[in-house]
Parts: C-alpha cells; sequence; structure tokens
C-alpha cells in the first residue's frame, strides 16, 4: 500500500484530479464578484486594501510554485486569481492609470532573484491571511457586507480546503498548506458575516471611488449618513 493509499484508493491521484478542477473553476471563481460590481454599479464596502494584498499574495504564490517546479495542478489558479483580482480592484477605483500601475507593480515579482523566491513566499504567507482582515474588520465596523459575492466567498472557501489536500498530497510543502488553510480559516469568517449581516446588505456603506478622488466629500456624507 502506497504512502498515500487508503483502503485501495490512491489520494495522490485524487488530489491531481481535484487540483485540476480547481484550476478550472478558478478562471470563474471571481466572476460572481464581478457581476456584482457590474450589476450594482457599486463597490460599496468593498476593502480595496484587501483586494490589493490578495491579488500580490496570489503571484507571489504563482511564481514560488513555477520556482520550484511543482505540478501546475498545486499552484496555477493563482495566475488567473491574480487577473481576476486586478480587474475587481480596476472596478473599485475606476481608474485606468491606477489599476495599470499596480498590474506592474505586481507582475514586477517575476524578476526576483530566484534565492530572494523562497524567502518573499515566507513573507507571503502572513501577507496572503493579513489581506482578508480589512474585509473582515470593513463588515464589522459598518454591521454589513456590502457588494461582496457570497458565491465567490464560498468558492474560496472550498477552493482553500481542496487546497490543503493537495499541497499535502502533492507538493508536500509545509508552509504552503498553512497558508491554505489559514485562508480556508478566514474565508469562512467571511461567509459567517455574510450570513450575520444579510439583511444589512442595501445600508449606506462608503465608496472607496470617492474616498479616492473626493476624500472630504465622502466624509461629509458619511458623517451625514449617520446623523440621519
Amino acid at each position: 500500500m502506497g504512502e498515500y493509499e487508503y483502503f485501495g484508493f490512491d489520494l495522490s491521484f485524487l488530489s491531481s484530479i481535484l487540483g485540476v478542477f480547481i484550476i478550472v473553476g478558478s478562471s470563474l471563481i471571481k466572476l460572481p464578484q464581478l457581476y456584482t460590481l457590474y450589476r450594482t454599479g457599486s463597490s460599496n464596502g468593498l476593502s480595496l486594501s484587501a483586494f490589493s494584498l490578495e491579488a500580490v499574495a496570489y503571484f507571489i504564490n504563482y511564481v514560488y510554485g513555477y520556482s520550484h517546479s511543482y505540478p501546475f495542478t498545486t499552484y496555477g489558479e493563482n495566475l488567473t486569481l491574480t487577473f481576476q483580482n486586478i480587474a475587481i480592484i480596476g472596478c473599485i477605483m475606476r481608474r485606468k492609470v491606477y489599476t495599470v500601475i499596480f498590474a506592474a507593480i505586481t507582475f514586477s515579482f517575476l524578476l526576483t532573484p530566484k534565492p530572494l523566491i523562497d524567502m518573499t513566499f515566507q513573507l507571503s504567507i502572513p501577507l496572503s491571511l493579513a489581506s482578508k482582515l480589512p474585509q473582515i474588520h470593513a463588515n464589522h465596523r459598518n454591521a454589513s457586507t456590502g457588494s461582496l459575492s457570497p458565491i465567490t466567498t464560498l468558492a474560496q472557501l472550498g477552493g482553500c480546503c481542496v487546497r490543503v489536500l493537495t499541497s499535502v498530497h502533492n507538493a508536500g510543502d509545509i508552509p504552503m498548506t498553512i497558508s491554505f488553510a489559514g485562508a480556508a480559516l478566514l474565508n469562512g469568517i467571511l461567509l459567517a458575516q455574510i450570513v450575520l449581516y444579510a439583511r444589512n446588505r442595501s445600508v449606506y456603506l462608503p465608496s472607496h471611488t470617492a474616498q479616492i478622488l473626493h476624500p472630504s466629500n465622502t466624509n461629509e456624507k458619511s458623517g451625514k449618513s449617520r446623523r440621519d
């Protein structure tokens, strides 16, 4: 019986198959969030810093897996998730030049010398986990999840749980496994907030776009809304 074989079933084969499904599904996982932004025309309640940190962490994970020649099924989805997060950031900021600058800075990690990639990946683990905290804090502060998509959040939770299995059986990389396990926990908290604040999704929330372009007006409007 193989190291990862139980009751005659090869878990390594299962994790490889699941990895393929994760990569395919990852190209669609953020579409519900993008659709919500398109349908409502609003990014209210979404944390710009959360999506920005998440995009950087995704791309670092992709470069790390590629540089170590891990099976593509263990890290490939990070590339498509990076592009999708950049698209969401563009919808939040609504300024192409800012989005292009952010994308260029993110993709510059490709130029990182290989000896520094491992060190950077170690730093990306707390970065990846910290990327969820601004959104969790914003949800708690506003008592609402705003335009946060429940479908995308649920899919991310499921994807992280599967990734824990594939990273253990296909890559055997402990830091990568810890990263996915922590992300699964934080996505679970986000999903719980969506359920908890389900009745408050329509309340007024500050817009990141307004804060970037007209910060003083946004503060005045927020204050007026609280007084009302």
